[in-house]
């Protein structure tokens, strides 16, 4: 059973095309009503607007980025370790936590730094929220194979 390599997460086509395409959206229609307000509602109109373009930027860079699980742990496809293996305490999938959609949140044991690609993890303080614009079959398969191997199943 351990021959068997743990699946890649990758952001899919569709889910970032659709996630670019509303966040380009709503710049455009905050740009089109911010010239007809005040002068403070404009200018945060158009801070909204800018931030909401970063935001479509970000998800652009990362549309060919993807999650591995490795001997040393979560890492993002640069190298860069997003969960180490021996910090994860627990994997949490339920419908009810705070986790990305299609994804799950992986508990650490310490607390961990700032991280974010956006669409694919998040980690603040002691969460690691995986998924957003993944597959929901390929982010549960990673969850499952990252229980397992916490747990000394694989």
């Amino acid at each position: 059973m351990t021959d068997i390599p743990p699946p890649i997460l990758a952001p899919t086509v569709f889910r970032t095309a659709t996630g670019i395409g509303v966040m380009l959206a709503m710049a455009a229609l905050l740009l089109r009503t911010a010239f007809s307000q005040g002068l403070v509602t404009q200018a945060l109109m158009v801070a909204a607007a800018l931030a909401a373009l970063a935001l479509a930027y970000a998800m652009w860079r990362g549309r060919s980025d993807s999650l591995n699980w490795t001997q040393d742990g979560l890492t993002d496809e640069a190298g860069r370790l997003i969960a180490a293996r021996g910090d994860i305490e627990a994997v949490d999938r339920n419908p009810m936590a705070l986790k990305p959609s299609n994804g799950f949140t992986l508990r650490m044991k310490t607390a961990q730094t700032r991280g974010w690609q956006p669409g694919l993890y998040w980690r603040i303080r002691s969460r690691v929220g995986v998924g957003g614009l993944t597959s929901p079959g390929v982010a549960k398969a990673l969850a499952d194979r990252i229980a397992l191997d916490i747990a000394g199943v694989i």
